[in-house]
């Protein structure tokens, strides 16, 4: 379940997973909004009280005030516990939209008042500007604060702008309330105001829904789409940016799943490019009237470990004119967990965040001769080339009767090919089957030498017995004495 009183106040959300669909409506100034819940779990009911606090922290605080338990008590100690337990901190900010003056080589600032409404301290872990596209807006206070109950603390924002042109950036609050976790205040100098809803977690994706409402036509604008739910997640989008053709409203879904969403379709490219994350952005503007889309995103570090893949093997990719195109892309830095990156798109669609793969091809596999003698070698050419598209090393093994006996490691890039030659001899007769990697070869005939006669493997034959000279004649001289032998046989028959 979850209730918003304002778009300044702090969402509070049940345990249960709902989806939640969003029609907030904003008065340039003002910080009226109105949620309505698309379906409930059974059996819940409203989580907040006039002032934002859950039902449960309103029964403790009542309790703890009635108690009297005496000193040193084991049942007080055990139902002290129990009510510190139950407070918590309530993050309410004023105001959520700071809109200044649209005017040139001045100064403006404005202030931000953080109130903790809840009953334990309110830890502001980071308060940061995002999504500044210049140094024209600017936040010079503290990083990170801490305000106690029923407090408050004044932060103050400044923007100094150079030319006349539609601007945007957030301060973006993370806290210890586990309700709110954070809370963005936008700021502009245009009417134009962009409200984005929590991450929802629901069974087979994150949904994050956005309204932007009263765009400003042919300025680049960026909706930041990130949650500290889903910025741990294997991949994670943290902002959309575009250009709206038109004046007016428009609404942004964004779903992502680590598997195949229902309704995308199949990601099945040739060069073994494989998915890590399926994004579906629907749109209630036209692809027509936008342009300049910018989608940031992350992917954690240990998706390309251990594989010979790095940040360059990330692309993103669209679904246009019925087959996944690559975006460019680019790397934009690291964190502890993750690489970010920036892709450029034409419109807005399903996209994948792809990591791209070596994928090898033996090409040929040959021997010089099929037949030899003990003692002699035999060359295998090996020709391999990467059909995939990322730089790989492909190990190629000789293997002669189910063994390995040799192996070679071929670094290889994307549509390179590469050569590696084996030459192996041979020191006993038989019949040879020799394999590279699971691919058979030929079989390969070795034939006893004259210098050798050590048996081969089991089932050989020995092939060379009828050439093999006898003591003292060579093979010419052999051959012309067994024809003699059969002629005087021939007439001493007859006779």
């Amino acid at each position: 379940m979850v209730t918003m009183n304002t778009r300044s106040e702090r969402w509070t959300t049940s345990l249960s997973v709902c989806l939640v669909v969003l029609t907030v409506t904003a008065i340039p100034g003002s910080v009226a909004a109105e949620a309505t819940l698309g379906s409930t779990p059974p059996g819940t009911e409203a989580a907040a009280q006039s002032d934002g606090r859950a039902p449960a922290v309103e029964m403790a605080v009542a309790e703890r005030a009635q108690r009297r338990e005496p000193a040193g008590s084991t049942v007080g100690d055990r139902q002290e516990r129990s009510l510190q337990e139950e407070t918590s901190p309530a993050i309410a900010v004023r105001p959520d939209v700071v809109q200044f003056p649209n005017e040139t080589d001045e100064q403006f600032a404005e202030t931000v008042t953080v109130t903790n409404e809840g009953d334990a301290p309110l830890a502001v872990e980071s308060a940061l500007l995002v999504d500044a596209t210049d140094d024209e807006f600017a936040y010079d206070g503290p990083s990170s604060f801490t305000i106690d109950p029923n407090e408050s603390r004044t932060l103050t924002v400044s923007f100094t702008p150079s030319t006349a042109r539609s601007q945007f950036a957030s301060l973006r609050l993370l806290s210890n309330d586990s309700n709110a976790p954070q809370v963005d205040v936008w700021l502009t100098n245009t009417q134009t105001v962009a409200d984005i809803s929590p991450s929802m977690v629901l069974e087979d994706r994150t949904i994050v829904n956005a309204t932007v409402q009263d765009a400003t036509v042919n300025a680049s604008q960026t909706v930041n789409l990130s949650w500290p739910l889903t910025r741990d997640d294997a991949v994670a989008v943290d902002a959309l940016s575009l250009v709206p053709r038109r004046s007016g409203d428009f609404d942004l879904s964004v779903a992502k799943s680590s598997d195949r969403l229902a309704e995308s379709p199949a990601f099945d490219l040739t060069d073994g490019t494989e998915s890590s994350a399926f994004v579906r952005i629907n749109h209630t503007i036209d692809n027509e009237n936008v342009s300049d889309v910018d989608v940031a995103f992350r992917v954690r570090k240990e998706l390309l470990a251990g594989n010979e893949t790095g940040p360059e093997d990330v692309a993103l990719y669209r679904y246009q004119n019925g087959s996944w195109v690559e975006l460019p892309t680019q790397f934009v830095g690291e964190g502890g967990t993750h690489y970010f990156f920036r892709a450029s798109s034409p419109g807005l669609s399903d996209f994948v965040t792809g990591i791209k793969q070596a994928k090898f091809r033996i090409d040929e596999a040959v021997v010089s001769v099929t037949t030899v003698r003990t003692g002699e070698g035999v060359d295998t050419v090996v020709r391999v080339t990467n059909v995939g598209s990322a730089d790989g090393t492909y190990d190629v093994e000789l293997i002669l009767q189910g063994a390995v006996v040799d192996r070679r490691e071929l670094s290889i890039a994307p549509g390179g090919t590469r050569q590696a030659i084996f030459e192996r001899s041979f020191d006993a007769p038989g019949s040879y089957d020799l394999y590279v990697n699971d691919r058979f070869v030929a079989n390969v005939a070795v034939v006893r030498s004259e210098t050798t006669g050590r048996d081969g493997p089991e089932g050989a034959s020995d092939l060379d017995e009828t050439v093999t000279a006898a003591p003292g004649f060579g093979v010419v001289a052999l051959v012309t004495s067994l024809l003699v032998l059969t002629v005087g046989l021939t007439f001493g028959r007859r006779r």
